[in-house]
């Protein structure tokens, strides 16, 4: 009998069971950090090793959302679980009524 969570091929990792542990770092580390600035990101779905998120509260439309996406959530998650490759953001950044910091205009 497997293991629950341990793919049965040696190697190649599980995209429920990342999820499952994405989903607990999500609740117990990410949100409360994001929370701080009225943002909260949702765990969509994890596919073939890349996490799909969506951001909202003050994190959509943030002008420093890629920032906290790419240097703070994507950097920790590879760090941290096995099998992450990346992460999408399938937000809708321009609907976000009430962003952090305001996107500048360049």
């Amino acid at each position: 009998m497997a293991d629950k969570g341990l793919s049965p091929r040696p190697g190649v990792i599980d995209d429920d069971h990342v999820f499952d542990v994405v989903e607990e770092i999500f609740q117990t580390q990410i949100n409360p950090a994001v929370a701080q600035h009225g943002g909260r990101v949702d765990l969509i779905d994890v596919e073939d090793g890349v996490v799909v998120v969506r951001m909202m509260g003050g994190c959509q439309g943030c002008g420093m959302a890629n920032v906290t996406l790419r240097q703070g959530i994507e950097a920790s998650l590879k760090r941290m679980v096995p099998g992450v490759q990346g992460i999408r953001d399938i937000t809708d950044h321009a609907a976000g009524s009430n962003p952090y910091y305001a996107q500048t205009g360049k």
